[in-house]
């Protein structure tokens, strides 16, 4: 049988600092399950394979392509 405690923990040159309140339960633990969350990039990102990454690393060239907008006039 498990129990589940959660608590937000400081990380210090990669040692996590468990908080007082939390240690004694840490320390007499056999074994504990760390998860690790971290805040995801706002940069939005494409996935570095399918149709969409082949695209980009690869763009069709067309002879007669013409763009919407002509980058002389921006």
């Amino acid at each position: 049988m498990t129990a589940n405690t959660h608590f937000n923990a400081k990380v210090n040159n990669g040692t996590i600092e468990i908080p007082v309140e939390y240690q004694d339960e840490i320390r007499n633990a056999e074994i504990v399950q760390i998860v690790i969350l971290k805040p995801l990039s706002k940069k939005k990102r494409f996935p570095q394979t399918g149709i969409i990454a082949q695209l980009t690393a690869n763009p069709i060239q067309i002879a007669s392509f013409k763009p919407l907008i002509d980058s002389d006039s921006c």
